[in-house]
């Protein structure tokens, strides 16, 4: 896909753009009439502002404040890039609908490339890599976790089970008060869970911690599990410090435990390797420019928070998959100043967002 935008849109991993750079190819490749996609090129007619002109740095994505955008009512290939190369192969991925109809984007390559990353970052925390198998107990189906999974799994050398989770389903079990059908849904999930590993060799897996805490309450599932896992990753839920050190220390002590915030828009945030002095046992690295992450007071958005201080996360995306302008999402987190020199912030203590008259239903997923 070599074009004037590959240095800015695939770079080498550790040669990432210039943020003011990546905004101003991402407006011209998403808005130009030859290389954008279908849906953006006619939004912009009715602006009152050219994307490709006036908007030249990070700050200047402001001026879609006002640029409301419903991701479950697009049709998914006006998103597609009329600029994208001939036989690159789109997806479309579906939210798990936490917060009401799912939304949908579409993805070819961008989000590979965040899972490189991620595999990166799991190496620098030496987690396992070719040797046995992985299972990813979670969303398949619609969702662009089974794309990730799959990915990851690959980049470390490792065949792939799946035992599929519905996230649809549980969270209408659990809005309901269906405690007993949603009991025996996990427990189904987990009889699944039981019949790989009696028979395969597992040593990485994926899941929420909500999974990982019912693993720990059935024993015949659970003596499996502890012997043969070497690394977990933990996501699509919130985790409170005492659970992650149950899980950690006490439940699955012999494994690499590795969390990873994220959804279907921004893609993920890997937790980065602790350091001494860390305010938070699991802090996330968003892949930053391409998944730019910020944290605003709830009561005034437009007032990013301090380091150390709880705040709504916006995200932007600029990738040449697809655009995302600054989105107010349904999590609250802590800002943490960034280690190493990273560019972006971080974050941790994730977990959701309800505001007056709006709630949250996490589930499982």
């Amino acid at each position: 896909m070599a074009d004037d935008f590959t240095s800015v849109f695939e770079p080498p991993l550790d040669q990432l753009p210039d943020i003011d750079d990546l905004v101003r190819a991402t407006m011209e490749w998403h808005f130009s009439p030859l290389t954008g996609s279908p849906y953006w090129v006619e939004r912009a007619k009715g602006f009152s502002f050219d994307p490709r002109t006036d908007v030249q740095r990070l700050a200047d994505l402001r001026l879609f404040a006002d640029v409301p955008v419903d991701w479950s009512r697009i049709p998914a290939d006006q998103l597609v890039p009329r600029g994208s190369a001939p036989g690159v192969r789109y997806g479309i991925y579906e939210s798990g609908g936490a917060t009401g109809a799912p939304k949908r984007i579409v993805d070819a390559t961008s989000r590979r490339r965040n899972v490189e990353w991620q595999s990166r970052l799991l190496d620098e925390q030496g987690f396992p890599s070719g040797e046995g198998n992985w299972l990813h107990i979670g969303p398949t189906g619609p969702h662009v976790m089974a794309k990730n999974i799959s990915t990851l799994s690959e980049l470390r050398g490792m065949l792939c089970y799946f035992v599929d989770l519905d996230p649809r389903w549980v969270r209408r079990c659990v809005s309901e008060g269906r405690q007993t059908e949603f009991r025996r849904y996990v427990d189904h999930i987990l009889d699944q869970v039981k019949d790989v590993l009696r028979t395969q060799d597992i040593r990485g897996i994926s899941t929420t911690p909500r999974i990982l805490e019912s693993i720990g309450a059935r024993e015949d599932v659970f003596a499996l599990l502890r012997e043969s896992v070497r690394g977990i990753i933990w996501g699509g839920t919130s985790m409170d410090g005492e659970t992650l050190r149950l899980i950690d220390e006490e439940l699955f002590p012999q494994a690499k435990l590795a969390g990873a915030y994220g959804n279907t828009m921004m893609g993920v945030a890997p937790q980065r390797t602790p350091r001494p002095g860390d305010a938070a046992p699991c802090v996330f690295r968003p892949f930053y420019p391409y998944t730019v992450v910020e944290l605003v007071d709830p009561a005034q958005p437009d007032r990013i928070v301090a380091d150390d201080e709880d705040g709504r996360v916006v995200i932007t995306v600029l990738t040449r998959d697809y655009f995302t302008p600054p989105t107010l999402e349904r999590d609250l987190a802590t800002r943490r100043a960034s280690a190493d020199g990273f560019p972006g912030i971080e974050l941790s203590g994730v977990r959701p967002y309800e505001s007056a008259g709006t709630s949250v239903v996490e589930g499982v997923y």
